[in-house]
């Protein structure tokens, strides 16, 4: 769903945010702003550390940890 709306914003800011962002429009520029607010969330945070922590518990399958652990892996 899209809601048109209207708001002030301070021209300045948004050319640097434009830029910044690396979009081409006003809309794109606080579109990409509330995507990453929202991707710092706390909410969000959880769930990326309950992925990453899924993908520690499985890495002895995709990883061979005496390799690893070597001296020869770190040379």
């Amino acid at each position: 769903m899209i809601q048109r709306t209207t708001i002030e914003i301070d021209e300045d800011l948004l050319i640097r945010a434009r830029a910044a962002l690396g979009v081409p429009t006003a809309r794109a520029a606080v579109e990409e702003a509330l995507k990453r607010a929202v991707a710092d969330s706390a909410e969000e945070r959880a769930m990326h550390r309950a992925r990453q922590l899924r993908c520690l518990e499985t890495l002895e399958e995709h990883v061979d940890m005496d390799v690893l652990a070597s001296r020869e892996m770190w040379r």
